[in-house]
């Protein structure tokens, strides 16, 4: 069965599926009726873009610090371990 919708059949499929979505955006209130709330969309999923990637880079080097804090902490506890072993001998 190979057969393929005809032009007026696509477009009658392509109304149906756009007027479907702009429905369920509008059910959850998401409106984009017209250009004005297009727009308004854009620019509020830009804002949110932009608030997840400040909160990705704070989280990145916050954990980043937080590591090499730990790294460090640790090298100075081994390294006065070692020099303590050092004046001690070997036992």
């Amino acid at each position: 069965m190979t057969e393929t919708f005809s032009p007026e059949q696509m477009l009658q499929l392509k109304e149906i599926v756009r007027s479907a979505v702009r429905e369920e955006m509008a059910d959850v209130g998401l409106r984009i009726d017209n250009q004005d709330h297009q727009d308004d969309l854009r620019e509020d999923m830009r804002f949110v873009r932009r608030l997840r990637q400040m909160w990705d880079s704070a989280a990145g080097k916050l954990g980043g610090a937080i590591l090499s804090a730990g790294i460090i902490i640790l090298l100075a506890i081994f390294g006065l371990g070692f020099w303590d072993w050092l004046r001690g001998g070997i036992k």
